[in-house]
């Protein structure tokens, strides 16, 4: 079986597409923006319109003459009977601790425990019931659901239209009771039940479910607001909603993030895992922009006085000319300090010197604007910690440098990989520390 991982150059396209033809027609050359838009691919953050630094036009695989490259996109994909898997190149043969990890410290999760022992199929589901909270918050964020929904009634207070058939039915002979249905414009409809049945769903699987829901505050407030509005909750009637939201998906653009949100639900409920889509022929799976959780994962591990922009939401930039506007956007920054960085999700353990031309000039660019007198590219590194120099700008004399955090190779278990992801956490920390003067 042919192993995909990220940032791979060199797949050939011939040997790609006899293991995968079904999913090398559907994605080959495909962007992202376009995956997520027509077919059933969760691609966070792309997914999540508040979080949108990643590239809608980045393509899962390229093709470059008879080869195929992958990009900083890893997930699990399924077409009918075909299962592909782009692993982080950080991963082994049997886990992706890596992904588990910074999904974990991105999304605020404080897991207690990881069953590692599970298939790659149930360990996506897992990664599904990660994301629940992330997307749920992003759907909440329009105001909650509403849509029109039909009630039947049977009781004396008549303020609908009668209903014939089921007043012959139930009230014969006549008691008082009248039988009308009423047509109301209410929170409590099929959208907003199959998400309070994915709730109590996950609240029953004691291992992650449970504790994903209960992570955040604000994830708690979600939950508690969606129980509120869904009083006509029936455990009895899962089977009923699941087919109504089958039947009837979102199809507003407005309503984008709920329709994201119905999907996974529905991919939760059924308990489809890596190959099992809603039609055979349908393209489906769960994709991670890594280069993404890599900053944000960054951001997490530096001093909170650093400023982390955001380039598509335009806040936090520095402007480029004294008397226009027009902004950039790095990574991290700190004006007093006089320090800028920029993560990358790149292979730069053994290029001593050969930075990318781009990421090199990037770099010097937001130094300069700055008046920055250190600026560092931070990467992930397999074989050894690099705090080395790039060297020192001519003219401007800024010092620039490349800084990594080690990612342990061969552990026996998530437990082990944590405790070594936290000592080289450390060792960057002190590094940074050092940089910025603090001790």
């Amino acid at each position: 079986m042919m192993r995909i991982t990220d940032n791979q150059h060199r797949i050939a396209k011939e040997d790609f597409v006899a293991e995968y033809p079904k999913l090398s027609q559907a994605l080959l050359d495909r962007t992202l923006d376009n995956l997520s838009r027509e077919d059933n691919i969760f691609i966070f953050p792309n997914d999540l319109t508040h979080t949108p630094d990643l590239e809608k036009d980045q393509k899962i695989f390229e093709t470059v003459d008879q080869e195929i490259k992958t990009g900083n996109v890893i997930g699990f994909l399924g077409c009918g009977q075909e299962k592909l898997t782009i692993s982080s190149r950080f991963s082994d043969e049997s886990n992706d601790h890596f992904l588990h990890y910074l999904l974990q410290k991105v999304l605020h999760i404080n897991l207690t425990s990881l069953d590692v022992a599970l298939s790659r199929e149930d360990k996506l589901y897992q990664l599904l019931m990660y994301l629940f909270p992330k997307y749920l918050q992003a759907a909440i964020r329009k105001g909650l659901y509403k849509e029109y929904q039909r009630f039947s009634h049977n009781d004396s207070h008549v303020k609908g239209v009668l209903d014939v058939g089921n007043h012959l039915k139930k009230n014969l002979p006549f008691m008082g009771n009248i039988a009308y249905t009423t047509r109301e414009f209410t929170y409590d409809n099929p959208l907003m039940q199959l998400i309070r049945h994915t709730i109590e769903f996950m609240k029953n699987q004691k291992s992650i479910g449970r504790e994903v829901l209960e992570n955040l505050s604000t994830s708690r407030e979600n939950v508690a607001e969606i129980v509120r509005v869904t009083p006509s909750y029936k455990l009895a009637d899962r089977a009923k909603i699941i087919r109504m939201n089958k039947i009837k998906p979102i199809r507003h653009a407005y309503f984008r993030e709920y329709r994201k949100l119905q999907e996974l639900c529905l991919m939760i409920l059924n308990q489809e895992k890596h190959g099992l889509g809603y039609q055979e022929q349908k393209i489906h799976g769960i994709l991670f922009d890594v280069s993404w959780l890599w900053e944000e994962y960054i951001y997490t591990l530096l001093p909170k006085v650093f400023i982390h922009p955001r380039n598509k939401d335009k806040t936090d930039g520095i402007s480029v000319f004294s008397n226009r506007e027009r902004k950039v956007f790095p990574d991290f920054y700190h004006k007093e300090l006089k320090i800028v960085l920029d993560a990358k999700y790149k292979e730069l353990e053994f290029t001593e010197k050969g930075i990318n031309r781009e990421d090199l000039f990037q770099l010097i660019s937001y130094s300069y604007i700055l008046k920055a007198e250190k600026g560092g590219l931070v990467f992930p590194s397999k074989h050894k910690v690099v705090d080395n120099e790039i060297g020192k700008l001519a003219g401007y004399g800024a010092l620039l440098k490349k800084l990594s955090i080690q990612i342990p190779q061969k552990t026996s278990s998530y437990n082990e990989f944590c405790e070594m992801m936290e000592s080289s956490e450390e060792i960057f920390k002190r590094n940074i520390d050092e940089e910025v003067g603090r001790n």
